[in-house]
């Protein structure tokens, strides 16, 4: 037998797979395969995806009832799959589990022009599909599932940063990761600082409060979110889904994009003309792009994931995903620069 490695070995042992689960569940297996972090069941209803999810029963009957929303229009999205006693959601032994039908197709390859189009406009048809989805909820369901604010993430990783800082600057010894943080965060706080000042000046907050331009964001556009099956793009995972402003959807994507392609400016165009197709994004959002662009996420994503512990890699796997981003900031720099006579339309 091959031996396999999976990376998400930890999450797998936590799935219970005895047979008094799947009668449970109302399935009868035939096999099972692990893929990632779920089980794929071959079942005599054909195949489905089975997964454990940490969102509360709520938010899951919430995705559920934004989707069917999304469906009547846009059917290309996953749905889950009702149990026997018409829930999404099974809790067994403290974990709670969801089931969705298999998709037959691969996923999406964002090396491929062809590909990047016709996902630019399955988003764009999603987003679409989900204005007016609002008036169907309850406020307190709204402000619930509703995105973070721009502003307040920016001036929190600021805040979060500087406390980082002030710490290890009075470590005695500090380890690889610890001095190449030091040598960058000054430089990453000043530009944390750019993108409030360019938030500043857009028109965020009367973007925030046009319902046309809210929608349901994905959040996690991944390649592996999107299922080619010929020229039909299907997006699954809506676990990390928010009401928002789509561009903030948009702009998720392009990042996910670009840095396969050493953030080239003209994939950006690309991305939009194929969006623009289905709905067009006005001069304030594309605005509002380039300031979500401009900020430092990845920088700030990876140094908050190491100093709280908020992923279980080893030393060395921190410490060359942190070189690599690093080494992509000349090229971030160039794509800010190049975004701007890009679009210049916009700015001027």
């Amino acid at each position: 037998m091959n031996k396999l490695r999976y990376i998400d070995k930890k999450i797998l042992c936590k799935y219970d797979l005895s047979e008094e689960f799947f009668e449970n569940l109302g399935v009868e297996i035939n096999d099972i395969v692990p893929l990632r972090k779920v089980f794929v069941l071959v079942t005599s209803e054909g195949k489905k995806i089975l997964k454990i999810v940490n969102s509360t029963e709520e938010r899951l009957e919430f995705i559920d009832k934004s989707l069917d929303y999304i469906s009547k229009r846009y059917s290309n999205v996953l749905s889950y799959y009702k149990n026997k006693n018409n829930k999404v959601y099974e809790i067994w032994k403290g974990e709670t589990y969801v089931l969705l039908d298999m998709i037959d197709g691969r996923e999406a390859t964002f090396s491929n022009p062809i590909e990047i189009n016709l996902c630019s406009k399955a988003i764009a048809n999603m987003h679409l599909a989900s204005k007016g989805i609002l008036d169907t909820m309850d406020e307190d369901i709204v402000i619930e599932n509703s995105g973070e604010n721009l502003i307040r993430v920016m001036n929190d990783s600021y805040k979060i940063l500087e406390n980082i800082k002030y710490n290890v600057n009075k470590y005695r010894y500090k380890n690889e990761f610890d001095k190449m943080f030091i040598i960058n965060v000054d430089y990453n706080l000043k530009e944390i600082e750019k993108s409030l000042e360019f938030l500043a000046l857009s028109d965020y907050n009367n973007i925030l409060l046009n319902k046309s331009k809210m929608v349901l964001c994905h959040n996690d556009l991944a390649h592996h979110n999107f299922i080619i099956d010929g020229e039909e793009v299907k997006i699954i995972d809506f676990d990390y889904c928010k009401f928002d402003t789509r561009v903030v959807d948009v702009a998720n994507y392009t990042l996910k994009v670009i840095k396969n392609f050493a953030y080239d400016s003209k994939k950006v165009k690309a991305i939009l003309d194929s969006y623009n197709e289905v709905e067009k994004l006005d001069n304030e959002e594309i605005r509002l792009l380039y300031v979500i662009l401009s900020f430092p996420k990845d920088f700030v994503t990876i140094v908050t994931d190491y100093y709280y512990k908020q992923k279980s890699w080893d030393e060395d796997v921190f410490i060359n995903r942190f070189k690599s981003k690093l080494e992509n900031e000349t090229h971030r720099k160039e794509f800010l620069n190049n975004f701007i006579q890009e679009f210049k339309e916009y700015f001027y």
